[in-house]
């Protein structure tokens, strides 16, 4: 068969379809055999016959050939009795618009035997059966998934391709999976929180849209659906009358027998926003509330015509596991699954580009689209070298109490401050599974929602736990567990969680028991509960009197370091309290030493491991900590332990030193000048740990009054060179390292010698 041959036979393939769902006839249907002549399609109802030619000759002898076929067929079939009382109508369907020929031959032919027939494109037949271009305008209108949930972005729509990952991780585009789906193409489209689900499959509908006008309505149109607003439903059919209300849509009827005869393209957004039945507790019990609660969209997945394309999209975590996933949405496997991920370094650009940001970035700016989207749309990088919200702790504040705010718009009867609550508290008790990152079960998550809630999760709250924000489905090969997709976010929350215990120490906290886990929190974890402590106007005074409540109850844990650091973070004036604290058995990644408060020379770290301990903000003659029996495995900011401090380490294994020329007394004894010296010392303590950035008043410890002296002039040069980045959060002016600069900052480090600082412009 040639190439026009197979396009025509796929063409009145199509028409058949569309014919069959216009009439659903009872009797005769499909092709059949008349005066030893094949006729492309006849329908017999009690009321009506419908005879059909279908073709894509252009020619006026293929109009009058079919419709004379047409006619003999309606002529004979009048004299049949039973037919007497019944509508006879012939079409000729073309897959243009009928040349004025046709017509005029079709005319002809329909006055010979005194019948109906119509001369019509394929186009306008299935507006017969539904308008494609009324369905369409309504959806333009009608909101799509969470985007309708999320903040506006302030001044333009800002766009970025959307990349999708098949299962052989292959980047596929909108415009090739838009084709795979008008090959019949099934895919289950699955994503974290954030990553831009919805947006992704509204870029897919418009490509769709598109392609449906430009080939003339000869290809399915998109029809895009919010799963959540079919919460209860029980049918297919009930299913897309909803839709069509949603949107305002007035023939339902229509838009079922398009579906029902393949004419479109379901794009179903949000499986994971369903809300199922109630729940017993159990995990097998759960696994079937899924599958009850998904049992109309199994079925619109399951009874759509055999090579129409479908998407179904939504969070994975919200199944156990992808093969649970496929056959609870009526999937044959999940090997059509296709992942859509976080932006590219490329596509950040991109985006900010987009929008207009220009300058330096901070260093600890995600890639996760909805945080960078929310950060545009917050101005938070309009006036980068003045906005409070361009620190890392402040940012991520903001963006946790954005998800939770978005989220709950999507559940009536759950406000914001439970939602953030409820994730919080999971970040804490992830803790004690052995990592802050989980896993966290079921029964955790349960646990989480009764201790906020003081009650056991109903229909939506289930459906809140089920798609907790930030969660991802755990390998640990237990059922219904999850994880922490980011390490960032399981920070913040634990920061407010121990915030609010410190704020409130007499309740009833799981934070107020010895911890099981040993490892301190991260810089940002104690950033964020520090910020949130001087949202409540609280001081250090709160943090040191739950440290001494600690230290009398012999918990020398954890929580204990943490609430210290938190301490020394809130900056403390003298007080009052000179209460000495003993930290014992912890285990930290990294502990920053800045001299400056009486509170540093009150601690004693015993028998605890710390990965990275940085003493390059301290100076002589200044408060420092005592450290006893503790591994530690780098000692950054000096090559050997000065004289001034071997006091302070008692029985301790310190497996590395810096080296000599990258500390700050080896850099000032290089043979460089001045200010290049001082630029290196400031790019060394900047791009030493990642995130938090340093204060101004540490930028000078070190250095000589002839050296501190160059310090406001050399940092100008490297901001205007995009080296560090300047930000004024809170009381303290704070210096970060620019995202991408990392490398070029290590080299630098590495071959001081051909470093260049940037001549300061006037």
């Amino acid at each position: 068969m040639n190439g026009t041959e197979e396009s025509g036979r796929d063409f009145e393939v199509r028409g058949l379809e569309i014919s069959r769902a216009i009439h659903d006839p009872h009797g005769l249907q499909g092709a059949v055999m008349h005066r030893g002549k094949e006729r492309d399609a006849l329908f017999i109802s009690e009321e009506s016959i419908h005879a059909y030619e279908f073709t894509v000759d252009e020619k006026k002898a293929k109009a009058q050939k079919d419709a004379e076929k047409l006619r003999e067929l309606l002529t004979d079939l009048r004299k049949i009795p039973d037919n007497a009382y019944k509508s006879l109508t012939g079409w000729f369907v073309t897959r243009g618009e009928p040349t004025a020929e046709q017509r005029g031959a079709v005319q002809e032919e329909a006055r010979k035997g005194n019948v109906t027939i119509h001369a019509i494109s394929v186009s306008t037949l299935q507006r017969r059966l539904c308008n494609s271009e009324d369905y369409l305008r309504s959806r333009d209108n009608a909101p799509f998934g969470s985007i309708h949930y999320a903040r506006e972005t302030a001044s333009t729509d800002v766009k970025v391709d959307v990349s999708f990952n098949d299962d052989t991780e292959s980047h596929l585009g909108i415009s090739e999976l838009s084709n795979r789906l008008l090959d019949g193409f099934n895919a289950l489209v699955v994503g974290e929180f954030g990553v831009g689900k919805s947006h992704a499959l509204r870029e897919l509908y418009y490509e769709l849209r598109k392609l449906h006008f430009r080939k003339k309505k000869l290809t399915p149109f998109p029809v895009h659906i919010n799963l959540r607003d079919c919460a209860g439903l029980k049918t297919p059919a009930e299913i897309l009358r909803r839709h069509s209300e949603e949107i305002g849509f007035g023939n339902d009827r229509s838009l079922i027998s398009a579906w029902r005869a393949g004419a479109c393209i379901l794009l179903l957004d949000g499986f994971d926003e369903v809300i199922p039945s109630k729940w017993l507790g159990s995990v097998s019990d759960l696994k079937e509330v899924r599958r009850a609660a998904l049992t109309p969209v199994r079925r619109l997945v399951e009874e759509t015509p055999t090579g129409t394309g479908i998407v179904v999209c939504g969070r994975s975590h919200y199944f156990s596991s992808h093969s649970e996933m496929a056959e609870t949405l009526g999937f044959e496997s999940s090997n059509s699954l296709i992942r859509i991920r976080d932006f590219t370094e490329e596509q950040v650009n991109q985006y900010l580009r987009t929008a207009g940001v220009s300058g330096a970035v901070p260093d600890w700016l995600p890639t996760r689209p909805l945080l960078i989207g929310y950060l545009v749309a917050m101005d938070a990088f309009k006036d980068l070298e003045t906005s409070k919200q361009a620190s890392q702790a402040t940012a991520w504040r903001m963006f946790f109490n954005s998800i939770c705010d978005r989220e709950a718009r999507m559940f009536s009867a759950v406000r914001p401050e439970v939602i953030k609550a409820i994730v919080s508290r999971v970040a804490t008790l992830a803790r004690s599974q052995g990592d802050e990152t989980g896993p966290v079960g079921m029964d955790l998550m349960r646990t989480a929602f009764i201790n906020i809630n003081n009650r056991q999760p109903d229909e939506e709250g289930l459906q809140l736990l089920l798609r907790l924000p930030g969660l991802a489905i755990s390998d640990s090969g237990s059922d219904e567990s999850r994880i922490f997709v980011d390490h960032n976010l399981a920070d913040t929350a634990y920061g407010e969680d121990l915030a609010d215990y410190l704020a409130n120490p007499y309740d009833e906290h799981p934070l107020s028991d010895v911890a099981s886990w040993i490892t301190s929190a991260s810089d940002l974890g104690i950033d964020v509960a520090a910020h949130a402590l001087e949202g409540r106007n609280l001081t250090a005074r709160a943090a040191l009197a739950t440290a001494s409540r600690r230290q009398n109850q012999a918990q020398f844990d954890a929580v204990l370091a943490d609430t210290l650091r938190v301490a020394s973070a809130l900056e403390p004036a003298e007080d009052g309290n000179r209460s000495t604290f003993i930290v014992e058995g912890v285990f930290f990644g990294e502990l920053s030493i800045s001299s400056g408060n009486s509170l540093t020379s009150r601690i004693s770290y015993q028998d605890c491991v710390i990965e990275t301990l940085d003493i390059s903000m301290t100076e002589e003659g200044q408060s420092f900590p005592h450290f006893q029996r503790c591994i530690i495995g780098f000692l950054d900011g000096v090559s050997s332990v000065p004289a001034w401090l071997t006091g302070n380490f008692a029985d301790c294994e310190i497996e590395r030193f810096s080296q000599r020329s990258q500390t700050t007394a080896g850099i000032m004894q290089m043979t460089l000048d001045p200010r290049t010296k001082v630029a290196l010392t400031i790019i060394k303590k900047i791009y030493n740990q990642r995130g938090s950035g340093r204060k101004d008043s540490a930028l000078t410890r070190g250095l000589d009054q002839a050296s501190r002296k160059l310090v406001p002039g050399v940092l100008s040069s490297l901001q205007s060179d995009g080296w560090v980045h300047r930000n004024t959060a809170g009381r303290n002016t704070l210096y970060l390292p620019v995202k991408g600069r990392r490398p070029a900052a290590l080299r630098a480090l590495e071959k001081p010698g051909e470093f260049r600082l940037p001549e300061r412009k006037s």
